[in-house]
């Protein structure tokens, strides 16, 4: 049984996965394939990861370059993902198993399986569930370093939004499916690195022209972050595309390639695979519910279990008729709303942790929860009113909001992944064939 893609992990899953199976064949003397900077790539990592990602592009349909540009590609992911876990490693970030469990139980809902299930499809793809929680754990502890290092760079203002609804356009509702080629540039490029790579990408560019196959050649040789994906950067609507490629895309016909396109992080191909129209905006309505939370939460000297406690006794002196603002004011670990009494004011679906909205959604009008665990600790909540509201327009804007904050995020990734790179010391043993 195959288990479909999951969309969650990205390209990222491609390179991350971890030895599932031990070979029954001898194996010979383990060698370092790459240095980054305190850390070592071993030569059986660099195999076990090209037998992965091999399996991966078969059952997506990829073809495979020769091997040895693909083991070029898998060991340049490995060396970026290792820069960036290290430096998840110096922030302290990490997973806990409460937000882990949820993804890969989330992961499972999404492939339409129990645990059981997936655990046992786990198996027949030849991986364990142990180590597909490794992979996420990981991936995720990767999203957390973008999150904190491109994410925060990006900021979109009210103004932007304005403009965008004044200035949008056609092409907002029709949809492109597009495959992607990277020749990049270092930072702060000589002219003979901008001219080789100018080189470079004329060269893929015509190869293209004599009939190429697109996806194999970005595996080969796109140094994009979807390269192992055959450059597949799915569907996006007119509005979500990123600005470089904005004005070109919807001049492309169906299986057209663009003329390479200049960035500072490099020469793109763009390929048109198809286009498709999309459904005006419909109406969106909503139910809001104004609510306001005590935050119990955990630390050196308070333990899960004594912080249930505490909530619990909080709970039991309002339902006897104690003030809920004073309380929250007194105990209330959530520095947010406890010097407002406990208020969080009306809240839409998707702003509050699962537990917490699925708490809610249980409550009367009025009615005080007992002590809801959510990843942050043991929440009192009380709903203090309920409405149904109408917020297309609001849902336009956000979405919008959301459309250039992903445009600018993936302007800013590329010359980000760059920046690491060049910070970090690498040792890259199979470009020079000490291996």
């Amino acid at each position: 049984m195959r288990l479909r893609s999951f969309a969650f992990l990205g390209f990222m899953l491609l390179v991350a996965m971890a030895p599932s199976m031990a070979s029954a064949q001898p194996q010979p003397l383990d060698r370092i394939v790459a240095v980054v900077n305190k850390d070592a790539i071993m030569q059986s990592q660099l195999e076990d990861r090209v037998t992965q990602v091999r399996r991966q592009m078969a059952s997506r349909n990829v073809p495979a370059p020769n091997e040895a540009d693909l083991r070029r590609q898998v060991l340049d992911r490995m060396i970026l993902e290792q820069i960036q876990l290290q430096m998840a490693e110096r922030a302290n970030l990490s997973i806990d198993d409460t937000q882990l469990n949820a993804t890969v139980r989330g992961i499972a809902e999404d492939n339409g399986m129990t645990m059981d299930e997936f655990a046992d499809a786990l198996e027949e793809d030849g991986m364990s569930l142990a180590s597909m929680r490794e992979q996420v754990r990981r991936e995720m502890l990767l999203r957390q370093v973008q999150q904190s290092q491109v994410a925060s760079r990006v900021n979109v203002t009210d103004r932007e939004v304005e403009r965008y609804l004044d200035q949008q356009g056609e092409t907002a509702d029709t949809a492109y499916h597009l495959a992607h080629i990277l020749v990049s540039v270092p930072e702060s490029p000589t002219p003979e690195q901008v001219e080789q790579a100018q080189a470079k990408v004329r060269d893929l560019y015509r190869q293209l022209q004599n009939g190429a196959n697109f996806a194999q050649l970005a595996t080969a040789e796109s140094d994009g972050q979807q390269a192992l994906s055959g450059g597949d950067l799915g569907w996006r609507r007119g509005d979500q595309l990123p600005s470089l490629f904005a004005d070109v895309v919807p001049t492309l016909s169906n299986g057209e390639v663009s003329e390479p396109i200049r960035s500072p992080s490099g020469f793109h191909l763009v390929k048109l695979i198809d286009t498709r129209g999309q459904q005006g905006e419909q109406k969106r309505v909503v139910t809001e519910n104004r609510v306001r939370h005590i935050l119990i939460g955990t630390n050196p000297n308070r333990n899960d279990q004594q912080a249930e406690a505490l909530a619990s006794d909080i709970r039991q002196r309002i339902a006897n008729g104690e003030s809920f603002a004073a309380l929250a004011q007194e105990y209330s670990d959530d520095d947010g709303s406890a010097l407002d009494g406990g208020e969080l004011g009306w809240t839409r679906p998707g702003q509050m942790v699962p537990a917490f909205e699925d708490a809610v959604k249980a409550l009367d009008v009025g009615e005080l929860s007992q002590p809801v665990r959510s990843r942050f600790g043991y929440h009192v909540i009380e709903l203090e009113d309920r409405r149904r509201q109408d917020v297309t327009r609001d849902a336009q804007r956000e979405q919008i909001r959301q459309t250039l904050f992903q445009r600018k995020v993936s302007d800013e990734m590329e010359a980000w992944t760059q920046e690491i790179r060049s910070g970090a010391y690498i040792d890259n043993r199979l470009e020079d064939g000490r291996q």
